[in-house]
């Protein structure tokens, strides 16, 4: 049941997310595609904390920073999410919501621009770290490497077109780990750290 779970979030979570990009008001997230960011790192969490579980048992010096890594970086998105929810509700523009954010420069920091590389970099550690411990493949740690990199990329240009290659990259990163997952893949033994 827990593997068929954190396989449903690992699909959902990235799915929910490259879902939201179609629904991007210009080149701001909006109400719609808000609430689906929001739902879709609520959702992302689970599946990651089990991966991460899963690194952590063979290798817990890496595996334990990366736990951390996913669940502050799906808080960075749930904040980013309602940032677009609520400037979409009450139609701030996103330059508005900038100056806004810029009048609280600690809070800021705090809730959004320090937790927000923590997803890209989440991705890209994790390839990083399937790789070192061999519980994946070496091209499908590449995947999650290019995935990572290519996420920030998409968001900082707002960019529709990077954004969805950036969505598809994570999206098959994402479901080929799932499928692992589901399989017992990435359940080998511990070895010694």
């Amino acid at each position: 049941m827990k593997n068929l779970l954190q396989f449903t979030s690992l699909i959902i979570g990235p799915l929910l997310g490259a879902v939201a990009t179609l629904f991007w008001e210009g080149d701001r997230y909006g109400v719609t595609a808000g609430v689906l960011i929001v739902i879709s790192s609520a959702l992302w969490v689970y599946g990651l904390i089990g991966v991460w579980e899963r690194v952590a048992a063979r290798r817990p010096w890496l595996g334990h920073p990366g736990l951390l890594l996913a669940i502050v970086g799906c808080t960075g998105g749930i904040a980013f999410g309602m940032q677009g929810f609520f400037e979409g509700i009450f139609a701030v523009s996103g330059e508005r919501s900038l100056e806004a954010a810029a009048e609280h420069p600690i809070a800021s920091a705090l809730v959004l621009w320090l937790p927000g590389p923590a997803m890209p970099l989440c991705i890209a550690g994790l390839g990083i770290a399937l790789a070192w411990t061999r519980l994946a493949p070496w091209w499908l740690a590449a995947l999650l490497i290019a995935a990572g990199v290519a996420f920030p990329l998409s968001r900082i240009s707002r960019t529709a077109a990077i954004a969805h290659v950036a969505d598809l990259l994570i999206l098959a990163a994402f479901a080929i780990l799932a499928t692992l997952l589901l399989k017992g893949r990435l359940d080998r033994a511990p070895t010694p750290a």
